[in-house]
């Protein structure tokens, strides 16, 4: 089928959507779909509906309790009139989201969770055609316990291939922040032969080694599925998860226990079709009853938790560099000699907590060096505090990791010079690890009192967060900063819930 027959309906659909202004029933819109596409070509029902979750996965579109068209893609609408555009950008930006671009493993993760679903859905459709011709050889509500099935395994599947693209991505950006249970994953030493000494490609080889490491893990079980994601992900799942639903949809709020609940109930009834042909623990010698729609709902159910798991981990962050101060703080200073290597606290660094604390005293003012000591020992004092990473630039630094509740990040750090140091507050990566801009605008207006932090608010609303800026020995050698930094700190860090 050619571009046009998917980008057209698309269009149509997504404006369906929009004149409607409230969710419907993909079947109401495939009806009023047919009324308006006078090509006939809602023939391809089936690929709307995975482009349908593709436009979710990008946040256009929200398939839960029926589809809607959320703000992004009603701008998406009036920005780009043309059909074959539209359906273009949809296309490149949901390749954007693929880990990788490898030509050999087609289809990606998702769009094969699609497929995997499609083949339930038609079992469904299958099963209540022969229930409208009476059929009467066979028991037509297996196929919708073989649908429930399939829908399972579609779901255990997709999270398998997630996470190792995920972690094999994570393999090729030594830069990038990675989940303490991916630094620890267990690797044999002919793999690590094979790619240093033999040239393997770290790509092929990893994913081989990915794919033994998970082959047979079952990821049905919500407990399990957090468990996998992680190796590759420091988001807290299903509270996440949960937030991204009740976004979605928010006459329908869920909490993470009913998350956890509802893939529970979905897992129990696949084994017990699959361990005792659906047997009905109430009823001896009878099965448990179950219609299309059950199955359809369960369909749709994992379809709509698979999207929010994928809104939930965002796409892989970029490298970051710990190491380097805010290009608008300045020279720290002339290079200094290398010191004698230390321990190491997180990650691989040559500095450790005794050059760090030797770069205060011998680099900065007492008054400085005060404000810093005690902002350092706070971190480790907060229940929020996952630990320290000593940097490997010319001079020591060190960054503080705090749980914000959904995630991890981190949150400050202080880097030492000859000529000054400074404590920069890293909104960029608060940021790109979920924290809500009424969270960190809370945070600025804390510190607005500061010098040089009057106007801060304003100009990090206006850079949409993405700024790390600090605290120069003028603001820190006031005798209130400390008080005043680690006050802001501990109301960032307050975790209330599924905050």
């Amino acid at each position: 089928m050619s571009f046009s027959a998917y980008s057209a309906p698309f269009r149509i659909a997504l404006e369906i959507l929009r004149d409607a202004g409230q969710p419907m029933r993909p079947n109401d819109v495939r009806e009023a779909l047919a009324r308006r596409d006078v090509d006939g070509r809602t023939r391809s029902w089936t690929e709307l509906g995975f482009h349908f979750g593709e436009a979710a996965a990008l946040g256009w579109t929200v398939t839960r309790n029926g589809w809607s068209i959320t703000d992004v893609g009603v701008q998406k609408l009036d920005e780009i009139p043309d059909a074959h555009n539209l359906f273009g950008e949809l296309t490149r930006q949901f390749r954007l989201r693929r880990l990788h671009s490898d030509p050999d493993v087609p289809p990606g993760p998702f769009r094969q969770f699609q497929q995997n679903l499609g083949y339930a859905r038609e079992l469904v459709h299958g099963g209540r055609n022969l229930e409208r011709l009476g059929v009467g050889a066979f028991d037509v509500s297996d196929l919708y316990r073989a649908a429930w099935t399939q829908a399972v395994a579609a779901l255990d599947h997709w999270v398998t291939r997630e996470i190792v693209d995920r972690g094999v991505a994570l393999a090729l950006r030594p830069g990038t922040p990675r989940p303490p249970k991916f630094s620890n994953l267990s690797m044999p030493v002919e793999l690590f032969e094979r790619v240093h000494h033999h040239e393997a490609p770290l790509a092929e080889t990893f994913r081989a080694h990915l794919d033994q490491v998970f082959a047979f893990m079952t990821f049905q079980n919500p407990d399990k599925i957090k468990e996998g994601f992680g190796y590759v992900s420091t988001v807290n799942l299903w509270p996440t998860v949960a937030k991204v639903l009740t976004d979605q949809d928010p006459r329908s709020p869920v909490n993470a226990d009913g998350v956890r609940g509802l893939l529970r109930e979905i897992a129990w009834r696949r084994n017990n079709i699959a361990h005792t042909a659906d047997h009905d623990p109430e009823r001896p010698g009878k099965r448990k009853h179950i219609t299309a729609s059950d199955a359809e709902e369960t369909i749709d159910s994992l379809e709509s938790v698979a999207i929010a798991i994928l809104l939930a981990l965002g796409d892989p962050l970029p490298a970051v560099d710990y190491d380097t101060a805010p290009a608008d703080v300045g020279s720290l200073g002339t290079v200094p000699a290398q010191p004698t290597q230390g321990p190491k606290v997180r990650g691989t660094s040559k500095w450790d907590e005794s050059s760090f604390l030797n770069a205060l005293e011998d680099y900065c003012p007492p008054d400085v060096a005060g404000t810093l000591l005690d902002v350092y020992r706070h971190a480790e004092s907060h229940p929020s505090f996952r630990g320290y990473y000593f940097g490997e630039g010319a001079y020591p630094s060190v960054t503080a990791w705090f749980s914000l509740g959904f995630d991890e990040a981190a949150v400050w750090s202080v880097y030492t010079g000859q000529t000054r140091s400074v404590l920069s507050v890293n909104f960029e990566w608060m940021r790109n690890r979920g924290a809500s801009p009424d969270r960190l605008m809370k945070l600025a207006e804390s510190l607005e009192s500061l010098p040089k932090w009057s106007t801060m608010r304003a100009d990090l609303a206006a850079a949409n967060f993405a700024r790390r800026p600090s605290l120069l020995p003028d603001a820190l050698s006031r005798p209130d900063t400390s008080a005043l930094v680690i006050a802001a700190l501990n109301d960032l860090l307050v975790v209330d819930g599924d905050r």
